[in-house]
C-alpha cells in the first residue's frame, strides 16, 4: 500500500522562478530582447552562441529557451537539439528570419522546438509567445511528475503489458490496443486518496471492459490515469471501434453516477496490429501523446465519436497540422495568403458591386491548403488573431483601390473569427484603418457566425456596438445552420442577414421551406436588414428568391470565388442578366 507522504508532487506546479534565455550571435539583438522584457515578470540571461547558452544552461534554472538559427559553428537548430536531449522539460523556440524558414520548420516538425517566431518581431506578440511557451513548461512538469509515479509505483504493469504484446507480435497474432485515459487533472487527488485506502476506481473501470468489450482481454493499469488493454483476435473486427464508443458511453455515465468516484471524462484511442512499423513503446507513447485539441478536432471532422483510431492516416494528418501550424507566421510575413472574391449579385438590378473575401493559401509543400483546415488550426494555437490582422489590412487596401477604379458602391465583406470578438482589440484595429485609409465605414461589413453571436451574447454584442458606432455594417453568417432564431436580432446591430445553404437546398421541393424563407425574408424587410442567400446553385432558385424578395445572391450559379483581376472584370461587364426564364 502507497503511504500519502510518499506522494510525488503532481499537482499544478507554481514557478519560482520564470527565467528565459536568449541565444543570438548579434549583440544589438540581444539588447534589444531585453529591453523587450523589462518590467515583465521574466529573468532574462543572453548567450551569443550556442556553447555559451549550454554553460548557462548548466548554472541556471531556466524553463524557456528563444534562440537565433543562424549562428556560426552550432546553428539553432541544432542547439535546440541538444536542450531536448539534456533538458527535456525546457521549453525551446526559434527565432527566425525567412531565409531559413524550411530547415527551422523541419527541426520544429522534429519535436525539438515548440514554436517558431520571424524576424521582425513585435514586441508585445513576443512576450504573448514567450506566456505560452512558460504554460507549456508548466504541462511537462506534470506530465514529467506522472511519469516518475508510472516509473516508482505502476511499473510493473507496464513491463506486463510490454511483454504480454510483444509476445503477440512474436507470434504475429493480430490483436489491437486500446488505451483509456482518464482526462480529469482533478481525478488524481481522489487516485490517492483510493490507493491509500487499499482501493481503486481503476479496478471497477476494469470490470466495465470486460462487460462490454470481451473478458478475454487483459486490462493493465499502466499509469495514474491510464489503462492499457489488450484485445485479442477474436474481438478485432468490424464492430470493434463501434464496441469502444460504447464502452466509452458506458464509463462515462458510469463515473457520474457513483457519487462516491469524481465526475471526469475519458478519452478512448485504439491500434490494430501490425502497429503501422512503430514498437510497442513507440506505440504507446503515441497515444500518450494524442492531445485534447486532437479529440476535439475528431468531432468536428464529422467522425461519429471521440475515439481515435491510430493508424498511418491519422499520424499522417497530424504531422500535417504541426506543418501547417509552423508555417502560419512565415505565411504572413512572405504574403504567402492571397484574397478572392465570391461576388454578390442584386437581384433587383443584376448589379454587382458586392463580394465577400476569402482567404486563400498555396503551402510552399503541402499546396493548396482550405481555409476551414488552416483557419480552425490558428483558433486553437492563437494565431488566428494575426491571420485576422492580415485579411483585414490586406482587404482594406484591395478594397480602397477598387473604390478609386471602379466607384464609390464597391463594399466588401469580411469574415470575423469568434475568438477576434472576445476582445475590443477588433475595434481598435478597424478605427486605425478607417483612419489611415479614409475609406467610408459603411463600404466594410463584417461577417459574423451565427453561432459566434449565441455562444456568447454579451460580450459579442458589446463588440458588434462598438464596431457599429464606427460605421461598420455587421452581417450575420450561417443563418439557419443551427439555431435560426430571430430572438437576439433586436439586441444586435445586425444590417444583413445572410441565408445558410442549407435553408435554399430545398427551395425547389419544400413548401414548408418557402413559406419559412418568406416570413424571414419579410420579417427583416420591417426591420431594415437586408437578406442574402448564399449557396445558390441554379437558375430557378433564383427566379423563386427573387419573387421571395430576396437582395443578393451569391453562389457558384453566378461566381465561384475568384481572384481579384476576374472580380473586375466583374464590375466592368455590368450588368449580370440571367436567363429570360429566371430573370422574369
Amino acid at each position: 500500500m502507497l503511504n500519502m507522504s510518499q506522494q510525488p508532487a503532481i499537482y499544478n506546479p507554481v514557478l519560482q522562478n520564470r527565467s528565459l534565455l536568449v541565444v543570438d550571435d548579434e549583440e544589438n539583438i540581444l539588447q534589444a530582447i531585453q529591453r523587450s522584457f523589462r518590467g515583465t515578470k521574466y529573468q532574462v540571461y543572453t548567450a551569443s552562441s550556442a556553447e555559451d547558452a549550454l554553460n548557462i544552461l548548466k548554472l541556471h534554472d531556466v524553463q524557456v529557451v528563444l534562440s537565433d538559427f543562424r549562428m556560426p559553428e552550432i546553428n539553432g537548430g541544432a542547439l535546440v537539439k541538444d536542450v531536448q536531449q539534456q533538458y527535456p522539460e525546457i521549453v525551446s523556440m526559434i527565432l527566425t528570419g525567412q531565409a531559413d524558414f524550411e530547415v527551422a520548420v523541419d527541426v520544429m516538425n522534429s519535436g525539438a522546438a515548440y514554436k517558431f517566431l520571424s524576424k521582425p518581431w513585435n514586441n508585445k506578440e513576443l512576450i504573448e509567445q514567450v506566456d505560452h511557451a512558460f504554460d507549456e513548461y508548466q504541462q511537462r512538469l506534470i506530465a514529467r511528475s506522472k511519469e516518475q509515479i508510472t516509473q516508482q509505483y505502476i511499473k510493473p504493469e507496464r513491463v506486463l503489458f510490454d511483454r504480454a504484446a510483444e509476445h503477440l507480435l512474436s507470434q504475429n497474432q493480430k490483436f489491437a490496443v486500446a488505451s483509456i485515459i482518464l482526462s480529469d487533472m482533478a481525478f488524481l487527488d481522489y487516485y490517492w486518496q483510493q490507493q491509500e485506502a487499499g482501493t481503486s476506481i481503476l479496478d471497477s473501470i476494469e470490470s466495465i471492459v470486460s462487460t462490454y468489450l470481451s473478458p478475454s482481454c487483459e486490462v493493465f493499469e499502466v499509469d495514474v490515469d491510464q489503462l492499457l488493454v489488450i484485445i485479442p483476435e477474436s474481438e478485432c473486427n468490424a464492430n470493434l471501434h463501434d464496441s469502444l464508443v460504447v464502452l466509452g458511453e458506458a464509463l462515462s455515465l458510469t463515473c457520474g453516477a457513483d457519487k462516491l468516484h469524481p465526475k471526469i471524462a475519458s478519452q478512448l484511442a485504439y491500434a490494430e496490429s501490425p502497429f503501422e512499423g512503430s514498437n510497442i513503446a513507440q506505440l504507446v507513447h503515441s497515444i500518450r501523446n494524442i492531445s485534447t485539441h486532437d479529440y476535439a478536432d475528431h468531432i468536428t471532422q464529422g467522425k461519429c465519436s471521440d475515439v481515435i483510431r491510430l493508424d498511418a492516416a491519422h499520424l499522417a494528418q497530424k504531422k500535417r497540422k504541426q506543418t501547417i501550424q509552423n508555417s502560419i507566421q512565415q505565411a504572413i510575413n512572405s504574403n504567402q495568403f492571397s484574397l478572392y472574391f465570391q461576388p454578390k449579385v442584386n437581384l433587383s438590378n443584376g448589379i454587382v458591386e458586392r463580394a465577400e473575401v476569402l482567404m486563400r493559401w498555396e503551402h510552399s509543400s503541402l499546396g493548396w491548403v482550405s481555409p476551414e483546415e488552416f483557419i480552425s488550426l490558428s483558433e486553437l494555437d492563437g494565431q488566428i488573431e494575426k491571420i485576422g490582422t492580415w485579411l483585414f489590412k490586406k482587404s482594406v487596401a484591395d478594397l480602397g483601390v477598387l473604390r478609386k477604379q471602379y466607384g464609390e458602391k464597391v463594399s466588401l465583406a469580411i469574415n470575423v473569427s469568434p475568438r477576434q470578438l472576445k476582445t475590443s482589440q477588433i475595434v481598435e484595429e478597424f478605427t486605425y484603418l478607417l483612419a489611415e485609409t479614409g475609406l467610408s465605414p459603411e463600404c466594410i461589413e463584417l461577417e459574423i457566425t451565427e453561432g459566434c453571436v449565441i455562444d456568447d451574447l454579451e460580450q459579442t454584442g458589446k463588440v458588434l456596438w462598438e464596431l457599429k458606432d464606427l460605421g461598420l455594417r455587421i452581417a450575420i453568417d450561417d443563418f439557419g445552420s443551427g439555431y435560426a432564431s430571430f430572438a437576439y436580432l433586436s439586441k444586435l446591430p445586425v444590417d444583413v442577414l445572410k441565408l445558410d445553404k442549407i435553408l435554399i437546398d430545398d427551395l425547389e421541393t419544400n413548401n414548408d421551406m418557402i413559406d419559412m424563407l418568406k416570413s424571414i425574408i419579410d420579417l427583416c424587410g420591417r426591420m431594415q436588414i437586408e437578406v442574402v442567400a448564399e449557396g445558390v446553385e441554379n437558375e430557378r432558385q433564383v427566379k423563386m428568391l427573387k419573387e421571395l424578395g430576396c437582395h443578393y445572391i451569391q453562389g457558384y450559379v453566378y461566381s465561384r470565388p475568384i481572384t481579384k483581376e476576374n472580380f473586375e472584370k466583374i464590375l466592368i461587364n455590368q450588368p449580370f442578366i440571367y436567363p429570360k426564364d429566371a430573370h422574369s
